[in-house]
């Protein structure tokens, strides 16, 4: 898979924090072990439990990255954080990015059975930050929603979740997870 893409944004990223730590305060229950996962082919780095799976898909303008407790590969998983990076949002959508993620949470907000928490808008040096907090049928779930200032024409999600009756055993664990460097800068500046 090409990454001439993301050449375009080669002033863009370095770390992009989730902070699911500003939306979930629990105590860890056991000690977990992390692990480094590359998000390829970007290069980008996120802290993975050892015995999570991680499987990618990306396409000429999305990027996803999946860590999961079960293997998405092989089918749905119950317990995991999905990464996403979108380019090209108003070229594709006719919407800024900021509009785009506004949709979303707006639809979210109104599908979702329970809306636990949201965040305010926060900026990230060249990134703009909200995130929303439900639960939809049996999951609970966290988005955490960006998208490029600027004019930097580009949205993204981090999405926590898991079974609502596992959640407290899982947020210590997503929090953990909540510092993701999306791209090796490294990479493309040789």
């Amino acid at each position: 898979m090409p990454v001439r893409p993301l050449m375009k944004f080669s002033v863009f990223i370095a770390t992009i924090a989730i902070a699911v730590s500003s939306c979930v305060q629990t105590a860890p229950r056991h000690t977990t072990e992390f692990v480094t996962q590359i998000l390829e082919p970007t290069g980008g780095k996120v802290q993975r439990p050892k015995d999570w799976f991680y499987t990618e898909s990306h396409n000429s303008y999305s990027y996803t990255w999946i860590l999961s407790r079960e293997d998405a590969s092989k089918a749905a998983y119950t317990t995991g954080v999905r990464i996403q990076l979108i380019e090209g949002v108003k070229r594709r959508t006719g919407k800024t990015p900021k509009e785009f993620i506004e949709d979303f949470v707006r639809t979210k907000k109104q599908s979702a059975d329970k809306v636990l928490n949201m965040c305010d808008e926060s900026s990230q040096g060249m990134f703009s930050r909200i995130c929303l907090e439900t639960e939809e049928g049996p999951h609970h779930i966290l988005y955490s929603l960006f998208w490029g200032n600027d004019g930097l024409d580009i949205a993204g999600a981090t999405i926590a979740g898991t079974k609502k009756e596992l959640w407290d055993d899982y947020a210590p664990i997503f929090n953990a997870m909540s510092q993701v460097e999306l791209i090796d800068m490294s990479r493309f500046t040789k």
